[in-house]
């Protein structure tokens, strides 16, 4: 290889000439137009990240002039040499600006623009109290992750430490309302928003905030905070039976109605059984109160009930005065079943029910007969006056007297006043009637009651039959066919 400068051959890997000492440059002079280039784009970008274009500006403007005076001074010998350097110090400058800037830039864009960041930061903020300045960060978390429900639950927490609970909740509302969550980030979402408003008794808004929901799970999850309209267990409309309406609400609380069809208020009746439509019109006004104080909406319905009374029972015995005993025999409607008093008052379907001939008993009495159909309806009430006197040889109280000591006699009781091994309280001794037994005679007829300390009875199924001329106690008993027999006690 020939030396560039003086033209002398010269030996292979010598780096200078042996005759001129001219360095021989192993790659191609670097340009200075090149160099300035790479001093542009550089200034380019510290401009756009940093805003310091000036800076590169000046230092651009003094490498120019110093490559100038560099030419002028340079003479040709050793021209190469100081390119050379030239050369190799830019591109360490340059290496050096490149990394620096990319290195900045990649940083620059993770902290623009990186969710984990912003969240990172927020974090660290909140732990130094510092919630406003948390919430920036969240809020550019939000703009690159719009959708995340964990951000706005996060931020909704913030603005709550900052006693900003209306922003707390509005934010979390603005959630839901966009429709893009999965239930359990909805479910968590609702349950924020419930908390702020329960702490502050808005109840009626958490009524209004399910109701608009559209979600059934929601709903259900939160009902205790809600007051759904009452509904009726019958839809309006003409019936020809009697209706046992239900009124249901959806938790728990008060449910107030009116029959006349005015607004019920907490001053109106209080639903607390189902209720008992006979014949006639009703407009049923109902409304539900919870435990919260939350009303619903009325519910309305109307009902018109028309029945068919049953016929009335065919008393066969007539009022008057008896002195032998007597039976009182009922003819039973088709349909209904018969329910009779002793006392003068009306019989409902609590009263005694009929299922064969009565013994009239001793003394004043008054019978009152009704039929009562399957569907509640009562008949006409037929009513009977008896007056029933037997002459005897012992009366009531001495038979009652006389069934005492036979027990007593038999150790079945511990003393005259009824009471008994085995037993708390004491027994009792009830007339009911007296019966003619075939071929034996007239007999008083006593139950047999356990009575406890509170007075409450309760009858046993033993009977007794007192000889009304003798005095006689005997245990009475029916057949198989239900025919009366008496075993003596004495």
């Amino acid at each position: 290889m020939k030396c560039p400068n003086c033209g002398c051959e010269m030996a292979e890997d010598h780096l200078y000439c042996e005759k001129c000492g001219m360095e021989i440059q192993m790659v191609p002079d670097f340009e200075p137009e090149f160099e300035n280039s790479i001093i542009e784009t550089l200034s380019t970008v510290a401009e756009e990240i940093e805003g310091n274009s000036q800076v590169l500006e000046m230092a651009n403007k003094e490498n120019e002039v110093r490559i100038k005076k560099d030419r002028k001074k340079k003479s040709p010998s050793f021209l190469s040499k100081e390119r050379g350097k030239n050369w190799l110090l830019a591109s360490l400058i340059t290496f050096i600006v490149v990394t620096v800037a990319a290195a900045y830039v990649i940083v620059f864009m993770y902290h623009r623009f990186s969710v984990t960041y912003q969240i990172e930061q927020a974090r660290k903020y909140a732990e130094m109290q510092e919630f406003e300045e948390a919430i920036s960060y969240l809020e550019r978390a939000r703009q690159l992750k719009d959708d995340s429900a964990d951000i706005v639950l996060m931020e909704s927490n913030y603005y709550y430490q900052m006693g900003e609970k209306q922003m707390a909740a509005d934010i979390l509302i603005q959630l839901v309302e966009r429709g893009k969550l999965e239930y359990e980030d909805k479910e968590r979402a609702y349950e924020s928003i419930i908390y702020i408003y329960d702490e502050e008794g808005r109840y009626q808004e958490i009524n209004s905030l399910l109701i608009s929901c559209g979600d059934a799970d929601i709903m259900n999850h939160f009902q205790q905070y809600m007051a759904m309209t009452p509904e009726f267990g019958y839809e309006s409309g003409n019936y020809d039976k009697v209706i046992t309406l239900k009124i249901t609400a959806n938790t728990t609380g008060k449910i107030y109605y009116t029959l006349d069809g005015s607004n019920p208020d907490e001053e109106s009746e209080v639903y607390k059984s189902p209720l008992f439509l006979e014949s006639g019109e009703y407009q049923v006004a109902a409304v539900f109160v919870n435990d919260y104080g939350i009303k619903s909406e009325i519910a309305r319905s109307w009902y018109i009930i028309n029945l068919i009374a049953p016929d009335p029972p065919e008393v066969l015995l007539y009022s008057g005065t008896y002195h032998m005993p007597t039976k009182i025999e009922v003819i039973i409607p088709e349909e209904g079943t018969v329910y009779y008093t002793i006392d003068g008052s009306n019989p409902t379907k609590d009263s005694l029910k009929y299922t064969e001939p009565i013994q009239v008993p001793l003394g004043k009495t008054n019978f009152k007969f009704v039929t009562i159909s399957e569907e509640g309806v009562s008949s006409e009430i037929i009513s009977r006056s008896y007056d029933f006197s037997f002459e005897t040889d012992v009366t009531i109280e001495k038979a009652v007297e006389n069934v005492k000591q036979a027990l007593l006699e038999r150790k079945v009781l511990l003393d005259l006043q009824g009471h008994a091994h085995g037993i708390e309280g004491k027994y009792v001794f009830n007339y009911v009637t007296i019966e003619k037994i075939s071929d034996l005679g007239y007999y008083y007829v006593l139950n047999e009651c356990i009575e406890d300390v509170s007075g409450t009875r309760q009858m046993t199924d033993r009977l007794y039959a007192v000889d009304v001329y003798t005095g006689v106690p005997n245990r009475l008993i029916y057949d198989e066919n239900g025919q009366m027999g008496l075993i003596s006690l004495q």
